[in-house]
């Protein structure tokens, strides 16, 4: 029996022999694949974040661009979230009318003047989603039916699940260049902003990329709800519906803002 014993741990002690390099040499090809997968997850950030700056540079240089070609001299100065800024779409027919208000048309028809042309628009007509200004009253009430039926498809209950955010998007204008823009309209003065339509999608662009960083600005909204800020951070929503409005801004602080709308799905 004692024979038996020492047999058996003399073919363990040979098989952990044999097995042991195999063992170290498992353990580094693990950490070497870690070690790996970490360098990796790293270049993998880097190049994001490289194409998100590269993405932003883009866009700046599309703005001093159409800015040289005679377009006016605004550009994006930031986003103002308030205690007004959350709002609960309560029914379907509370969301035609915000979409009504959106667009400019029915009920709201007469605020469609010639500066609505400053608006951007989701426009969900086509397979993919585009953001565009609209080039007529025909083409807002078109881009109006696409965005119902594209709600139509994400089946939102309208039982606490969806929201619309309203948020200040600031532009800067230089004081200096004010006078040249200022003008009478029926005996009121005021000032008169032209875009070019790349000014605007690029003015459009750079307001949603704040949007999806502003929570590393600023981590909450105070005295705001748990879901308020739950859509604030972006966690678990889906984009109904986005529009930039421009085409009745007003001043606070010397700076010059629309709004920038999203109505959102809570998941």
């Amino acid at each position: 029996m004692l024979k038996v014993g020492i047999c058996f741990l003399a073919v363990q002690a040979v098989t952990f022999l044999l097995l042991y390099p195999l063992l170290i040499a498992g353990k580094r090809e693990d950490e070497q694949m870690q070690l790996l997968f970490e360098e990796k997850r790293a270049a993998e950030g880097r190049k994001e974040l490289e194409d998100k700056m590269e993405s932003q540079r883009d866009v700046l240089r599309m703005i001093e661009k159409e800015i040289s070609k005679g377009s006016v001299p605004v550009r994006f100065a930031g986003m103002g979230f308030t205690e007004d800024t959350y709002h609960l779409v309560e029914s379907k027919a509370k969301m035609n009318q915000l979409l009504d208000y959106f667009f400019r048309i029915g009920e709201f028809a007469a605020l469609a003047d010639k500066q609505v042309r400053s608006n951007v628009y989701m426009d969900a007509g086509f397979k993919k989603v585009n953001f565009r200004s609209a080039i007529s009253e025909q083409d807002r009430r078109n881009m109006e039916a696409a965005a119902k039926r594209w709600m139509k498809k994400k089946h939102p209950s309208f039982d606490g699940d969806v929201y619309v955010e309203n948020v200040r998007c600031f532009l800067e204008f230089p004081e200096e260049e004010k006078e040249k823009y200022e003008c009478t309209v029926n005996g009121e003065k005021t000032t008169a902003l032209i875009f070019s339509r790349k000014h605007l999608s690029a003015l459009y662009l750079q307001c949603l990329i704040y949007r999806k960083e502003a929570m590393q600005h600023v981590e909450q909204l105070e005295g705001l709800s748990e879901v308020c800020n739950r859509i604030y951070r972006l966690e678990d929503v889906d984009v109904l519906f986005q529009c930039m409005l421009f085409d009745q801004m007003e001043w606070e602080d010397g700076k010059v803002y629309g709004h920038f709308s999203t109505i959102y799905l809570l998941k």
